[in-house]
Parts: C-alpha cells; sequence; structure tokens
C-alpha cells in the first residue's frame, strides 16, 4: 500500500513546503481538497511546477460546481505543467451543501455523474465531446498540450463503485473503514481497481484525547447521510473513531488493517501535533 499526503493549505508557500516534504519523504502522491481553502487546481498547478517528480490530485472536485469543459481544461493544463502527473478525484458533493451553501438542486446524482463522464472523458483524451443530457450537454472541443489525466470518482454506493471500476482507476474514500473496504468497497469495485482511502492520523499519547477532538472537528461527517452508513458499517459511534491514533506503532498497525482489507493508498491527513505525526510519516517510508 502506497503512502501519500492529504492537505488542505491556505496559501501557495504551504503547499510547496509540504509537497516538496513529501516528496522529499518518498511518498507516492499530494491530494488537495476542493473545500473553503486554496483552489486545489491553482495550488496543484503550481506545485507541479515548482516539485517535480510526486503525483498530485485532487480529493475531489464536485462535478455539481464545475463544468466538464471547465474541469477538462484545467486538467490538462496542469498534465501540460506536471508533466503529466495529475489525476482527477471527481464526486458529487452532498445535498445539505447543495442545496444550502449553492442553491444548487439535488437530484439524480448518479445520472448527472454518468452524464458527466460521459463528456470529461472524451474531452480529456480526444480533446472533444458531443454530448445532450439532462443535466450534462457538451459539443465543443479543446487544444491543450498534455497526456490525459487520469479520473477516480468518490464512491460510497454499489452503482458509483460499480461506474468508478467500469470507466474510471477507482475510487477515493473518506470516512471508510477497512472493514468497509474489505467487505463492500472491495467487491463491489472488483479485483483490478485502485482504492485509495483518505485516513485522518493523530501521533498521540492520549488517543481518547485523539478521538473526542475528531468527534468534534469532524462532526459534519457524522451527519452527513452517505458518511454516517459509512460510520454504521464499521460499528463507529462518531467521527473521532475512525482516527487512527496513538504512537507509532499504533499508526502502523492501523494502516496495516487498510492494506490488508485491500487499499492500494493511503492519503495520510493529519489531525493534532504535526511535526510528531510527519516524524512517524518518514519512518514508515514510502509504503507499507
Amino acid at each position: 500500500m502506497k503512502l501519500s499526503l492529504f492537505d488542505s493549505p491556505t496559501n501557495i508557500d504551504d503547499a510547496i513546503s509540504n509537497a516538496g516534504w513529501a516528496q522529499e519523504h518518498g511518498l507516492h502522491r499530494y491530494w488537495n481538497p476542493q473545500v473553503g481553502n486554496a483552489d486545489p487546481i491553482a495550488i496543484l498547478s503550481v506545485v507541479g511546477r515548482e516539485i517535480p517528480t510526486i503525483e498530485l490530485g485532487t480529493s475531489v472536485v464536485a462535478m455539481q460546481t464545475t463544468h466538464p469543459q471547465t474541469l477538462a481544461q484545467q486538467s490538462l493544463t496542469v498534465n501540460n505543467i506536471s508533466g503529466g502527473r495529475f489525476t482527477i478525484g471527481l464526486g458529487t458533493n452532498h445535498e445539505p451543501v447543495m442545496e444550502n451553501m449553492f442553491g444548487i438542486p439535488w437530484r439524480k446524482p448518479y445520472t448527472h455523474m454518468v452524464e458527466y463522464l460521459d463528456a470529461l472523458i472524451p474531452l480529456l483524451n480526444d480533446r472533444a465531446a458531443k454530448t445532450s443530457g439532462e443535466f450534462v450537454s457538451v459539443q465543443s472541443g479543446i487544444n491543450v498540450d498534455a497526456e490525459p489525466a487520469g479520473v477516480m470518482l468518490a464512491a460510497l454506493g454499489p452503482k458509483m463503485l460499480k461506474l468508478a471500476s467500469e470507466r474510471t482507476k477507482g475510487t477515493i474514500t473518506w470516512m471508510t473503514g477497512p472493514i468497509t473496504i474489505e467487505s463492500h468497497v472491495r467487491p463491489e469495485i472488483g479485483p483490478d481497481a485502485e482504492i485509495v482511502a483518505g485516513i485522518a492520523i493523530s501521533v498521540t499519547d492520549d488517543p481518547a484525547g485523539a478521538v473526542e477532538a475528531g468527534n468534534r472537528d469532524l462532526a459534519i461527517y457524522g451527519q452527513l447521510p452517505s458518511y454516517r452508513a459509512m460510520l454504521d458499517r464499521e460499528g463507529a459511534t462518531g467521527p473521532g473513531n475512525m482516527v487512527i491514533a496513538g504512537d507509532a506503532a499504533a499508526i502502523r498497525a492501523g494502516l496495516e488493517r487498510y492494506k490488508s482489507a485491500g487499499t492500494t493508498e493511503a492519503a495520510l491527513n493529519i489531525m493534532g501535533d504535526r511535526e510528531a505525526a510527519l516524524d512517524v510519516i518518514a519512518a514508515l517510508g514510502a509504503e507499507i
């Protein structure tokens, strides 16, 4: 199982520093989410220019707020800048976020994603798409000198996992533990697809306190239905139970459980003492 760094910077200097550290210590990839911090496409464009070898990815971009034409142009441009190291992590946003924050109706996310891929994948591979659908219609082409970006889906339900298996490189998960990956994600997505698990870690001598902090800081994931379902599969009372917390041995043991479950890449999200966590990640090396 490869190890990667999940990072949500608020400025480009931190992003370059963190991605540079990850590359120096042999980590496989540098992931950025599309949240309220610095824009991941812009960040990864600069990182791709400044940091020469580490793989890059978004985890994840929401399809409802980014047109496939725009995302294809952005992704090919990042690949032009980085020499072909970019993977698009793509997902559906959540109903409360869409309707309450953005004023976008929440309808048929699976159908929307199918139509989105119908446009995005030809735009990436052939530089043109002709589609007409309920949610996505594209009659256009683009001209960017770059290798096609890879695509992965944030998929939790059986239909979306099957779609990820059939049309992309695999899935990116969050708040999804080893029990769920072994019993649900891997069987649904098949033996060959990549599974990238976003995993919160906290290096601490107070694991119970780390769980409490996780329940507080990650509370939203216990409230969104799709993530709540994943927590229930793990028997987790709250999102804090998904934080791998403790000393270096505890962190390794927790990651080994993900590896045994069929995870191919762990995207490590540091909570708590950052310097202590970096020391542990450095000692783990590029993979376990």
